[in-house]
């Protein structure tokens, strides 16, 4: 190699060096972490919330997406009044516990990871939240028999394992899909299929409706911590601190 090509060599590596460093830099930037910034919720004094990314919405948009690919009753869905919305959140609160609500819909892919992350804090017996969940299936068909049959191993004390095998892979919720899912979970498939279009299955989805209504939310997953909704992907730290933040204000429920 000539005398005048090894300059150029040198500069060249030393220039890719300084993107590189440069680029690993701005990437190191880009994903620092950020402080969690809270907006009021309009009509709910007291409530604030927070969008993030990793949220799936239905195709039709954002204007009542909440309900959208709901039977035709959703859009007579009243907002509920607030005295009530904290009791419809929060059915399995426990005292000394820091309450969370989590909506999420069976084909929404990040509801997936959040939910695992969820349920494995709840199964800790010195978890510091409670969790209630609720079935908001916004992405068609398929999410609103996923959800009823979700609701309806509920009935069976079978939710936990139920919910696990769903959300561990895809499928397509056949009625020989939930009937083997159901008998996995130990459950009486038959009991299962049956109590999917009940009363009570039809009930805990209007209500979990309603309450998504009245927060506002559009799209899956959400959470509600203590008196702040979260909608979208939410890191571990984040989820600390905003539990640590709701446990060291008074309750307003």
């Amino acid at each position: 190699m000539s005398e005048k090509q090894r300059p150029s060599r040198r500069n060249l590596l030393l220039g890719l060096g300084t993107f590189a460093l440069v680029g690993g830099g701005w990437q190191a930037w880009i994903r620092r972490p950020r402080a969690l910034e809270f907006t009021d919720i309009d009509g709910l004094p007291g409530w604030r919330q927070t969008v993030l990314d990793g949220m799936s919405v239905s195709r039709s948009g954002l204007s009542g997406v909440a309900f959208a690919g709901l039977d035709s009753s959703a859009d007579q869905t009243d907002p509920l009044p607030a005295n009530r919305l904290c009791r419809t959140l929060f059915e399995h609160d426990i005292p000394g516990k820091v309450p969370v609500a989590a909506f999420s819909d069976f084909f929404c892919p990040y509801c997936r990871v959040l939910t695992g992350r969820l349920a494995e804090r709840a199964s800790d017996p010195a978890s510091d939240i409670s969790i209630s969940w609720h079935e908001l299936p916004l992405l068609g068909p398929s999410s609103i028999v996923a959800a009823k049959a979700a609701i309806a191993a509920d009935l069976q004390g079978g939710y936990a394992e139920f919910q696990a095998r769903l959300m561990g892979g895809t499928f397509r919720p056949t009625a020989r899909y939930l009937t083997d899912s159901a008998s996995s979970a130990g459950l009486q498939a038959g009991k299962l299929i049956l109590d999917m279009d009940g009363q009570i299955v039809t009930g805990r989805l209007s209500r979990s409706r309603a309450a998504a209504r009245t927060l506002g939310i559009f799209g899956t997953p959400a959470i509600v911590v203590g008196r702040t909704l979260v909608m979208g992907e939410i890191s571990d730290r984040d989820l600390d601190t905003l539990i640590e933040m709701e446990r060291e204000t008074p309750a307003r429920c």
